[in-house]
């Protein structure tokens, strides 16, 4: 594939992205969530299960400026040797971060609007905490809040989908810890896209992030799908409404939450994608 090709009318590559982010891993039924995963990819499972869930980001600074994403992983497949994360829906609120994800790597981007409220909880105090934000050594003062975040997609043909997600960034056992351990790493996330009507070539590509992370309490999901006044609406777009509903509810609602993680000061790089035989 000509690199040079699929990326001009962007910024050259490596794009950086820097902000924060919640990563959230479920265990998911793999024959709930097969039909968002191209037939021909073995899913690595355990007892008929899977790993999913949801990448949800902020970035404040970005080659198309600031915007939120909210990535949904339906499973772990392996087309060849190696095991990769599958994305089977990416929703972002730039028109640009878009065009870049279908042209550039093939995912299955479209625009959403979201809506963050944050909350505060109560936090411990302690005379010593100044102590601990020192030398680098990593640690932090519990979080003193929460965030609501309502994702509504706007679809190309007019239909709309709304669901929420409640995001809880505060790590479990609150009251029996002083301090969130948050020490600064660097970690690499591969993923495979493509095989779209944007890209469609099989390709790989890898998240390299420098990041600050802490433990979280698992969020909670709760959907609203096709409001009353919008029925005339979905019934003319059934198919990929219930297509995109399904998808959400089995991927977040209907699965278990194994842990969540946040990342704060994030710095991401992402290179361009390789092309990936279809073995």
């Amino acid at each position: 594939m000509d690199v040079a090709m699929v990326t001009s009318g962007f910024e050259k590559p490596p794009w950086i992205f820097k902000g924060s982010a919640v990563y959230q891993i479920h265990s998911v039924r793999v024959d709930s969530v097969r039909p968002f995963i191209p037939k021909e990819f073995k899913v690595v499972q355990n007892f008929g299960y899977t790993m999913g869930g949801f990448f949800l980001a902020n970035y404040e600074e970005s080659p198309f400026g600031a915007f939120d994403e909210l990535v949904i992983i339906a499973a772990i497949v392996k087309p060849d040797r190696s095991s990769r994360a599958w994305a089977a829906k990416v929703l972002v609120n730039s028109d640009e971060a878009r065009d870049h994800g279908r042209k550039v790597f093939g995912l299955p981007s479209q625009v959403a609007n979201f809506i963050t409220q944050k909350s505060k909880v109560i936090s411990p105090q302690s005379k010593a905490e100044g102590l601990f934000n020192i030398n680098g050594l990593g640690f932090s003062k519990l979080p003193k809040n929460y965030k609501d975040t309502q994702i509504r997609e706007i679809k190309e043909q007019g239909a709309t989908n709304s669901w929420n997600l409640n995001i809880k960034t505060k790590a479990p056992n609150l009251e029996l810890n002083r301090f969130n351990i948050n020490p600064r790493i660097k970690l690499s996330l591969t993923s495979l896209s493509g095989l779209t009507e944007y890209n469609p070539h099989l390709l790989e590509y890898t998240c390299q992030i420098e990041t600050r992370v802490r433990v979280i309490g698992t969020s909670k999901i709760s959907e609203q799908f096709a409001p009353s006044n919008e029925e005339c609406e979905f019934s003319k777009h059934q198919n990929s409404s219930a297509d995109m509903k399904n998808l959400m509810i089995e991927t977040l609602e209907n699965s278990k939450p194994l842990i969540a993680v946040e990342f704060n000061s994030m710095k991401m790089t992402v290179d361009s994608p390789t092309m990936v035989s279809k073995c």
